[in-house]
């Protein structure tokens, strides 16, 4: 069958309960992911300054190609590093640890920034640590809308790039890609970039949700749908729950992930006091530049007990 014949079918039958969020987690890769199945394939470039590593096009990489056996031994080293930094330092809420993380983006100059409610609920301090700073910060929940599965938090510290939301709808097949801190089975310490497209048929998993066909993961939660001119189209809330789908239809669905729409996101954002920055649909960039420009805006929020 079609693909997007077999994502309608099972859309028609899939119930409330076949939707599962996508909880906070962390853990993960240092990558981005690799859109481009063709020629050339991307390789880990070494910035010798972090020293870090991370997925390029051979071209973009103006220092070292190195193996992969050789930028895991680099993640490695600098998660330990990390470590021992943090254990070296007072906590950042007393008596509280770090228990889960999620995904954010700054919706104002004043450190506002956008999540889902479930990645915040029941947190006793809450961080975000910005994807161009890389150490976490206080943030205050200011809003929380648990019908919306919607949160608005503000840094502490103001922050330096504000998402632009798209002034007009994005039609069903319209490529779109998603940026945040999906679980890879290890720990987030940077952002990942996947691509995918809006559901082809434009089917809707409720009234304020549509239907994205990508690879969501736990951690995803929070971070922006954005268009192909880095303009935010959506909110990303859950993932199709697979094994539930296959109970109740017999048929294996993956990577269908859900998105709050954008009108409902400004609706919240504007009831709780901050004006949207809207813009017009631009020219499509490149992978690289995409990326480039997502990560200036998100942020991991984390969950504090």
């Amino acid at each position: 069958m079609h693909r997007f014949a077999f994502i309608a079918t099972v859309m028609t039958g899939l119930a409330a309960s076949a939707v599962a969020a996508a909880p906070p987690r962390s853990g993960a890769d240092v990558q981005l992911a690799q859109a481009k199945p063709a020629e050339p394939t991307m390789i880990w470039c070494l910035d010798p300054a972090g020293p870090t590593v991370l997925r390029k096009w051979p071209h973009d990489c103006h220092d070292r190609i190195v193996s992969d056996a050789e930028a895991k031994q680099v993640q490695d080293d600098l998660i330990r590093k990390r470590a021992r930094a943090m254990r070296g330092h007072k906590p950042m809420f007393e008596g509280k640890q770090l228990v889960a993380t999620g995904s954010g983006f700054v919706v104002s100059a004043a450190g506002h920034m956008l999540t889902n409610n479930h990645v915040i609920e029941g947190c006793a301090g809450v961080s975000v640590t910005p994807a161009v700073a890389e150490e976490a910060i206080i943030a205050t929940v200011v809003a929380a809308e648990p019908s919306l599965d919607l949160a608005l938090l503000k840094a502490s510290s103001p922050l330096p790039t504000v998402g632009k939301f798209r002034d007009s709808v994005l039609p069903p097949a319209s490529d779109i890609a998603v940026v945040g801190y999906p679980l890879h089975g290890r720990v987030v310490i940077k952002p990942i970039f996947v691509e995918g497209i809006v559901d082809a048929e434009g089917r809707s998993a409720s009234p304020d949700r549509f239907v994205l066909s990508i690879d969501i993961r736990h951690g995803n939660s929070g971070g922006p749908v954005l268009d192909r001119s880095g303009n935010i189209v959506g909110v990303v809330v859950a993932k199709v729950d697979t094994p539930a789908v296959f109970a109740r239809t017999g048929q294996v669905v993956r990577d269908i992930g859900i998105a709050i729409r954008p009108t409902v996101a400004l609706d919240f954002l504007r009831q709780n006091g901050i004006a949207p920055v809207m813009t017009r649909s631009g020219d499509d960039l490149a992978d690289d530049k995409l990326f480039d420009y997502a990560r200036q805006i998100v942020g991991q929020v984390g969950c504090w007990k």
